[in-house]
């Protein structure tokens, strides 16, 4: 996977035995500088009020789950931790570290990844860590937390 070149990863032994890194920064904005939003994203109370019911929309397309996870609790300092070290890993993230391997060897050319010893790309990846936990967020997850098929747009 892609790796931030501005620092070093530290690592950090818990008592499983597991290795965990904390990720470097990856911005330069404090965790302080940050705002996260987290009134009632979405504010069905107020929308039914003003005679806007969304809720046969939201249950017809099994979406009441999903919006009740909205309005659920946030962890501020986990999400500000969690951004000031996000990285996106997408395909031009992916052809960028190929180029990297083939600019430290040049015999890979033309090779595939599997053959360069790295991972296969299947889709774009959010990744950051938290505590020294790393977290992956992809469209599959993102459907999962929803209850709904990765599929479509």
């Amino acid at each position: 996977m892609a790796s931030s070149s501005s620092s070093q990863a530290i690592p950090m032994q818990v008592d499983s035995g597991e290795s965990y890194h904390t990720k470097p920064r990856t911005m330069e904005v404090r965790e302080d500088e940050l705002f996260v939003q987290v009134e009632s994203p979405v504010d069905f109370a107020s929308l039914i009020h003003h005679k806007v019911d969304l809720s046969n929309y939201l249950l017809h397309q099994d979406l009441d789950i999903y919006s009740r996870m909205l309005n659920g609790p946030t962890y501020e300092n986990l999400v500000k931790y969690f951004w000031v070290r996000v990285e996106i890993y997408d395909m031009n993230a992916a052809k960028r570290e190929e180029g990297e391997k083939i600019a430290g060897d040049k015999s890979l050319e033309g090779k595939t990844r599997e053959d360069m010893v790295l991972q296969e790309f299947t889709g774009t990846e959010i990744l950051s860590n938290v505590m020294g936990i790393p977290i992956t967020i992809t469209e599959e997850i993102i459907g999962k937390a929803a209850r709904r098929t990765n599929e479509g747009i």
